[in-house]
């Protein structure tokens, strides 16, 4: 998954590549890329990080994308959340594979907003959709209807209040895709999730903006990308929302 998660990236930033088939290829000679020279990390690292046929540098995002691929998809089947949980009951069994391709497309979203800031249409209304059809599912087969209120109220609300700060600062302070990718976040992740998610977001924005002050890389009124720092927080609300939220409850109540 993570090497089709670097082709995902880097077609979607060659606008003249948008089909995903086709073998996996160097991004500099274009020469496509032997099967024992495309095993996940381990043939970067025997490569050094170089293309076999023309030597060029290929990029570390590749192993990184990878590696962090397969440690999230590790950390969501072992462990227990609000949305997967340790029976492992169908229901659960099914949260587990949208949660699996939700991280995949959180991953892209992280990587190329990091890379462009901008959040790629292509990826975050494909996910929107499939976030409505998890909530759907999840309250047809749970016969639960407020958790459907809870998920759609979230996701509007949290996209509603981040079109606020767009609409305030003109652009400036939000843009579009962090809408939708917030909007997103509430319908997923309820209510409580969400509040979670975001709190974590800003927490880790505001010190990656102040060190990047007083280090001199970014000067005041500069643009940090904030989708980073939206999936972070998305996968810290769901594997410890509930617990976080219980921490608070059982100190200030």
């Amino acid at each position: 998954m993570g090497s089709f998660l670097n082709v995902l990236i880097y077609r979607l930033e060659d606008k003249k590549r948008k089909n995903l088939g086709g073998r996996s290829f160097c991004p500099h000679c274009e020469k496509q890329i032997d099967w024992h020279d495309n095993i996940p990390v381990v043939s970067w690292l025997l490569l050094q990080g170089k293309c076999r046929s023309c030597k060029k540098y290929i990029s570390v995002q590749y192993p990184l994308v990878e590696l962090s691929t397969g440690l999230v998809f590790a950390v969501l089947i072992v462990i227990p959340s609000g949305a997967i949980a340790e029976s492992r009951n169908p229901l659960e069994l099914m949260n587990l594979l949208f949660w699996l391709f939700f991280a995949s497309s959180l991953i892209a979203i992280f990587v190329y907003d990091l890379k462009h800031q901008i959040i790629p249409d292509e990826i975050i209304y494909t996910v929107l959709v499939f976030g409505l059809v998890y909530v759907g599912i999840n309250t047809l087969l749970g016969g639960n209807l407020p958790y459907l209120t809870d998920h759609l109220l979230s996701g509007l609300i949290a996209g509603g209040f981040f079109y606020s700060l767009a609409a305030v600062s003109n652009g400036k302070w939000m843009g579009g895709g962090d809408i939708k990718l917030v909007a997103f976040m509430g319908l997923i992740l309820g209510w409580q999730g969400v509040l979670i998610a975001l709190y974590v977001a800003f927490i880790l924005g505001a010190i990656v903006g102040v060190f990047a002050l007083l280090s001199g890389e970014k000067k005041l009124g500069s643009k940090i990308p904030f989708g980073p720092f939206l999936v972070i927080g998305t996968f810290v609300g769901l594997t410890y929302g509930e617990k976080i939220i219980s921490f608070y409850v059982k100190i200030f109540m």
